[in-house]
């Protein structure tokens, strides 16, 4: 019986692992779960799964929490921390946002054998410094973003002789708006998602594509590969998910239906791969198509790019990042317009300064607090500045 523990397990990606979890019950030992602040779902799920440990990220739903765990064997760490660094056969960590990435450290430290990686910003922000310490405690990461679990799929099999990899991007709400059109969106328009089912803060990021710009980071850092050998083409259908170019002309493609619970399946139960009911039949898809994505109504990949390619790569990465997370959290408090977050992002990238060096987590977590105190004060909206860190011991 594996041992499990699931950060995060409010959220989408986190719902759905708790129903493969509860699914599969005789086959794993759920140890630990985190929520940010949803205490009822989190006492729910603890029970359902009979999890040893759960722990909650806002302190105020601590005593809600308990209350709700009252007359169970399940006990309530004092922070998210605590259970991350518990031990375990495999962790799937969902949390939102850079939040995740200190308890991500926290879990390869513990020395947990399998990272299941559903936020991409602790890859985009930790880089060499987290992979490397992954890498020195023998932890296999496996993505659970639908395509760069796609591409880990492909090279697990062929890693030699690649040309190219390609992510795919449904291109959001809006691939068909006008420039002018995208101007005057608002959140719920950004919030409807065509194909997928996520959270708030990504459904922006899909919108704007700048949820691609950070998977291109993530995919130069998680398979070592030049950031010109990375690509990312729009396919409405989201039924290809990723594609491994060879030299030799031959393209390995991966396709599924769009749903998070098979990427996830996929990192729970390999080396095995489990029965689902989610058969894609090629025959009622009427039509499969691509196009290069537009980069003047869509400036976030350009400058993701210009972001990799740049002599600071990790430290612009980092800045990236924070920037867009305040820059997202305003537009869903109608604080900015919807094409002002690329602008907030690369104004913070401007106007920071040089940072020599990214050895420790303190230096990502400096990076990350000067970003977002320049993002906030392009903004003037220093209220909705968040500080998601605190420092390991």
């Amino acid at each position: 019986m594996k041992t499990v523990s699931v950060l995060g397990s409010t959220g989408s990606i986190g719902k759905s692992t708790v129903d493969l979890l509860f699914s599969n019950r005789e086959e794993y030992q759920v140890e630990a779960l985190s929520a940010n602040s949803n205490f009822a779902l989190l006492a729910h799920q603890a029970k359902l799964l009979n999890a040893k440990y759960v722990a909650i990220s806002d302190k105020k739903f601590y005593k809600s929490l308990k209350e709700s765990l009252f007359g169970t064997n399940i006990k309530i760490e004092v922070d998210i921390a605590s259970v991350a660094a518990m031990p375990v056969d495999l962790s799937v960590i969902a949390i939102v946002g850079i939040a995740g990435l200190e308890p991500v450290m926290r879990v390869i430290e513990s020395g947990t054998k399998v990272i299941a990686l559903a936020n991409k910003e602790s890859i985009v922000c930790g880089g060499r410094l987290l992979l490397e310490r992954a890498k020195k405690k023998d932890i296999k990461i496996i993505p659970i973003d639908s395509e760069h679990n796609a591409i880990f799929q492909v090279l697990q099999n062929d890693n030699k002789c690649v040309e190219k990899i390609i992510l795919t991007a449904s291109g959001g709400p809006f691939l068909n708006y006008g420039y002018e059109q995208l101007r005057n969106v608002t959140v719920n328009q950004a919030l409807s998602h065509p194909t997928w089912n996520m959270g708030r803060k990504i459904s922006i990021d899909s919108a704007t594509m700048m949820n691609k710009a950070l998977e291109i980071i993530e995919a130069h850092n998680l398979f070592t590969i030049a950031p010109n050998e990375i690509e990312a083409i729009v396919h409405p259908e989201s039924i290809i998910h990723g594609i491994v170019v060879y030299r030799d002309g031959f393209n390995i493609a991966v396709l599924a239906e769009h749903d998070m619970t098979i990427p996830i399946s996929y990192a729970l139960f390999l080396p095995e791969r489990s029965v689902l009911d989610y058969k894609l039949d090629l025959t009622k898809q009427k039509n499969l198509t691509f196009q290069a994505p537009d980069h003047k109504r869509f400036p976030a990949l350009n400058l993701g790019m210009e972001v990799l390619n740049s002599s600071n790569a990790h430290t612009n990465s980092i800045v990236f990042n924070a920037a867009n997370e305040v820059a997202v959290n305003a537009f869903l408090k109608s604080q900015i317009g919807f094409m002002e977050i690329v602008e907030v992002v690369r104004s913070t990238l401007e106007s920071f300064d040089d940072y020599v060096g990214v050895d420790s987590l303190s230096d990502i977590i400096n990076i990350d607090r000067e970003s977002r105190a320049i993002a906030g004060a392009n903004l003037n909206v220093e209220k909705s500045i968040a500080y998601p860190f605190r420092c390991m011991a």
